[in-house]
């Protein structure tokens, strides 16, 4: 159960409350305090839509389990003057309601003149929770903070970064010539010789519930692959919120497809003119060597021009495509009160990662060795952990691998009568992939989506075989390089993973996908490097090359 607790401060005619838990939930559902918040958010000039009141009420309905609601109001005269939405998830942190859904945090306000809501609503906050620290992010640029960095009491109890923030002021000229461009043309006329490509706006909800599906793949791939993280994968509540926004009209949904397939998508929370990158976006690894990615933002732009949005907001964050879109900066703000001491100890904190970030940038030159350094730490320690619980010959495999791989070859009408195969595979699905069990093997999870990101963009297909959830086995068709066993441009099966649990059909699995690759007749080479493939390859027909 949750504690309800309930402290009021009172200061001349002003009031200021703090709700908790169940409380706070009540709270959200008196008529007088909707029609306040909605009154508020109206007129406070910092505002943005993730302060809106059907999109934190949403967000603490949804997550109730998982967050605790805290709600500080502030009263003057029976009119409420200002408003911070807050959670919980332990007695150490409290986060801006909407939590990493919400790209910016900050409180709610008459106009700017009121700093003195802020003050006494921390003062409250700290006195109730001692221990934690209060952490938003971001906060909105023409947000007044000024009150908290110089007031005496709070200078050594906050901590504030500044963020760089890039927007898209939309403008139709502007956004006509970067589709004119001849690297941008080029590529869009190769999509539409692919086929039919249509850029749409979804505006039902059955529509979007169904494309939120596909969507949330495309979406979870590409952070698995970039980094490491599965949004919806791990979230069971987020596809739920993103359709409760869509039905309080506060996202604005489009999608870039060609022949119905969706190449290019973009979901983000909306108001006051503005669309925020915030909320998904994804492309799809078949098409990038194409940008489809970019030529939907370019096109969302032109369709903002004609809805009479003014600004698309691609939020703070180093994506070097935000970058390339961006035509206006303004700064966000990261803000943490606690303790004089925690933040003694985060201000030196950052400023040694600064510092060392600075120095490796500067002496090894390359924008992203610093992620590629995490990255390499991150993998490096999972194979750690993956070898004090191998066994023997696993780990002496994984420390003395096979020096390379071994070849094989065969005709396909030779593997013809093995298509009967009962093993059920795929072609293309990023659901399977996805559904990689990192801990089963030598490759971490990161690595695989990663590789498997790079060998789509390069133009290989995949061929996959998962049940319960598992992927059991996976298959790559490429072609061969100069220089190689195979001739140059054969078709090659390569890459080729099972799980444990699935060595025992291996050579089904190999069967049904070598059917489907030599759909040309012709020849087919494979590749194997461990003795359970070649086995496998073997059993179906395949010759030993080299």
């Amino acid at each position: 159960m949750i504690d309800i607790q309930h402290k009021v401060l009172k200061k001349e005619v002003e009031i200021i409350e703090l709700l908790i838990g169940d409380d706070a939930l009540r709270q959200i559902q008196d008529n007088e305090f909707i029609s306040d918040w909605d009154n508020i958010y109206d007129l406070c000039p910092w505002a943005t839509v993730f302060q809106k009141r059907e999109f934190v009420t949403s967000w603490y309905r949804i997550y109730q389990d998982k967050y605790v609601p805290i709600i500080v109001s502030a009263k003057n005269n029976g009119r409420l003057t200002g408003l911070l939405t807050l959670a919980k998830s332990n007695d150490k942190h409290i986060i801006g309601a909407g939590g990493n859904q919400a790209e910016y945090q900050v409180w709610l306000a008459e106009d700017s003149s009121n700093s003195e809501f802020i003050i006494n609503a921390l003062s409250l906050l700290q006195k109730q929770f001692p221990k934690a620290a209060i952490h938003l992010k971001y906060i909105p640029y023409n947000t007044p903070i000024g009150c908290i960095k110089t007031d005496p009491y709070w200078k050594s109890r906050c901590m504030v970064q500044s963020f760089k923030q890039p927007l898209l002021v939309v403008d139709e000229a502007s956004l006509t010539r970067e589709l004119k461009k001849k690297n941008r043309r080029e590529k869009l006329n190769r999509l539409k010789r692919l086929g039919e490509l249509k850029f749409e706006r979804i505006t039902g909800t059955d529509e979007f519930a169904s494309t939120i599906e596909e969507l949330a793949v495309q979406f979870d791939f590409r952070k698995g692959a970039t980094v490491n993280i599965n949004p919806f994968k791990d979230d069971p509540f987020k596809r739920k919120f993103m359709l409760a926004l869509f039905e309080h009209n506060l996202v604005h949904a489009t999608i870039l497809k060609l022949n119905d397939e969706i190449i290019a998508s973009n979901i983000g929370a909306m108001d006051n003119n503005w669309v925020h990158l915030q909320g998904l976006n994804t492309h799809s690894p078949f098409y990038a060597k194409h940008s489809p990615g970019i030529l939907h933002f370019l096109m969302l732009g032109k369709l903002m021009v004609e809805e009479n949005f003014k600004v698309f907001d691609l939020t703070p964050g180093g994506d070097s495509y935000k970058e390339d879109l961006a035509n206006h900066y303004e700064n966000a703000f990261e803000l943490t009160i606690s303790n004089p001491s925690h933040i003694l100890s985060k201000n030196l904190q950052y400023k040694l990662i600064k510092y060392i970030k600075l120095t490796l940038l500067k002496a090894v030159a390359r924008k992203t060795f610093i992620k590629d350094f995490k990255k390499a730490t991150w993998n490096t320690s999972e194979r750690i952990r993956k070898s004090l619980r191998s066994s023997v010959t696993d780990y002496i495999t994984f420390i003395y691998p096979a020096k390379q791989d071994r070849v094989y070859s065969t005709y396909c009408h030779s593997i013809i009568k093995l298509q009967n195969s009962t093993i059920p595979i795929n072609k293309m699905s990023l659901e399977d992939l996805l559904d990689y069990d990192g801990r089963e093997a030598w490759q971490t999870r990161w690595e695989f989506l990663e590789e498997a990101m790079r060998r789509f963009e390069s133009g290989e297909r995949s061929y996959t075989w998962a049940e319960g959830g598992r992927l059991l086995a996976c298959a790559w068709l490429g072609r061969a390089p100069v220089g190689g066993p195979a001739p140059e441009g054969a078709p090659v099966l390569r890459g080729i993973y099972c799980h444990p649990a699935g060595r025992g059909r291996l050579a089904g699995f190999l069967a049904a996908a070598a059917g489907e690759a030599c759909q040309g007749g012709g020849e087919l080479y494979a590749t194997a490097r461990e003795a359970y493939t070649s086995q496998a390859l073997e059993a179906i027909g395949f010759t030993l090359v080299t």
